[in-house]
């Protein structure tokens, strides 16, 4: 079946070329069925990562704030009939060239939000959306990672109303005439969804690891805040720092770093490797961006999982404990995001303590210290304090995770009130809420739905 307009999205990280004979097997075999394909080689493009400020929603609907090749590939997205994700699979997840891009793809959808196989995602903003195909690759065999892979193509299909999607991962040391016949059966593949209970299964289970007695030297904990917001407060470094206090009120000393653009420069990766090695316990703190990690995050796994591996030997395992938050009500949309960070963890020799996944975390914290809104009555603060109070307990003796704090994280923030009508709830006061945030810029109701990709 020929898919007409194609856009090749071309993941390779930096002076990495391995990918480019899958690259030009691809090409030549969407162009034997009569496609044009637009080939983006995104480490040659200037693309900032997405910074978080909903601008795009609220001050220029449908187009990104920042005025660079980003909006060229959103237009070049919207416009297609077939996008073709090509990436290295890490961890699980795309590779952080992809993973900028792919999160530059927020004003392709709307801030309101409807429910769909019984979670809520964005509203669309156009009438029609591209196919999605993923084409992980992998060097050496993963199962539970290319598992991952494909489920994240599936979860962005989701969010991004494509009209269908498929995705597999390869080994590109395959003979060029398997690889053809794989990519032709990928092309013509359409995927089950990817909701419910295949997105559970792939969510990490409660961590398990031996407790033992915490050496004098390894009640050091770093934060890392993964959210690249430099607008407004973070509540992942609110409820980061909040965790901290419950390990330094336990005799452990604490650090925090806020991972920025700086992270691209020799000096910021040098800051946080330096912060990494002084640490006998991690926290990584960030929010959910398009179904993952955000940029910024990836791009630090990636740089750290080569660090260790390269000056870590021998060295008492560090261990990792992730806090993520996403802008939907149900925190089971979190679950591939923990499942790459455990891969991670497994990658680079790290001891996996558990996550705690959380649900519209912005809606309840909004940036602010959580013993301030317990002063001044809020529920959703008690919510949040427990589970948090419990993870630092836990960590604290060398424990992982509770199975309790996961549970009682993920329950409804109102007291006694089911998890239906606080769905309601979510999506009457957000319609509400980016109304009124967009009125302050000028912008109306019906700019809010504007589509100025859309094709003549």
């Amino acid at each position: 079946m020929t898919a007409g307009k194609v856009v090749l999205l071309d993941g390779s990280n930096a002076g990495d070329s391995t990918l480019l004979p899958l690259r030009s097997l691809i090409v030549a075999t969407l162009q034997a069925q009569g496609d044009q394909v637009d080939v983006f080689t995104l480490c040659e493009m200037r693309v900032a990562h997405c910074i978080g400020c909903f601008g795009c929603w609220l001050e220029t609907p449908g187009i990104c704030i920042l005025p660079d090749a980003g909006r060229r590939l959103s237009e070049a997205v919207i416009n297609s009939d077939l996008t073709v994700l090509l990436t290295p699979v890490c961890f699980g997840g795309y590779s952080s060239e992809l993973k900028k891009a792919i999160d530059r793809w927020l004003p392709l959808v709307l801030p309101y939000f409807f429910q769909l196989h019984g979670e809520l995602h964005h509203l669309p903003r156009y009438r029609h959306y591209p196919r999605l195909v993923g084409v992980g690759v992998q060097r050496e065999a993963n199962a539970e990672a290319a598992g991952i892979f494909r489920a994240i193509v599936g979860r962005n299909a989701i969010n991004f109303h494509a009209e269908s999607y498929a995705a597999d991962v390869v080994n590109p040391c395959e003979s060029p005439e398997a690889l053809s016949e794989r990519l032709r059966a990928l092309l013509a593949r359409r995927d089950p969804p990817c909701y419910g209970e295949a997105v559970k299964l792939l969510a990490p289970g409660p961590a398990v690891h031996p407790s033992g007695t915490l050496l004098p030297g390894a009640r050091r904990a770093l934060l890392i805040v993964g959210s690249p917001k430099v607008k407004s407060p973070s509540t992942s470094r609110v409820l980061g720092e909040y965790l901290l206090d419950r390990l330094r009120a336990r005799d452990w000393d604490g650090e925090t770093l806020t991972l920025k653009s700086s992270l691209l420069k020799e000096e910021g990766e040098s800051e946080l490797l330096g912060a990494l090695d002084r640490a006998s316990l991690i926290i990584l703190a960030f929010p959910l961006y398009i179904d993952a990690l955000p940029f910024l995050v990836t791009r630090a796994l990636e740089r750290i999982a080569s660090h260790k591996r390269l000056a870590h030997e021998g060295r008492e395992p560090q261990r990792l404990v992730v806090l993520c938050q996403n802008g939907f009500p149900e925190a089971q949309q979190n679950a591939l995001a923990l499942a790459v960070c455990r891969q991670f963890a497994l990658t680079s020799g790290m001891i996996w303590s558990g996550g705690l996944a959380m649900g519209a975390g912005e809606a309840l914290c909004s940036g602010e210290p959580l013993s301030a809104r317990a002063g001044k009555g809020r529920p959703p603060a008690g919510h949040l304090m427990k589970p948090l109070d419990l993870t630092g307990a836990a960590l604290a003796e060398g424990r992982p995770v509770p199975a309790e704090a996961q549970d009682l994280i993920s329950k409804s923030p109102i007291p006694f009130a089911p998890f239906a009508f606080w769905r309601w709830l979510f999506v009457l006061v957000g319609s509400r809420h980016w109304q009124q945030r967009a009125a302050g810029f000028g912008v109306s109701k019906q700019r809010l739905r504007e589509r100025p990709y859309q094709a003549e």
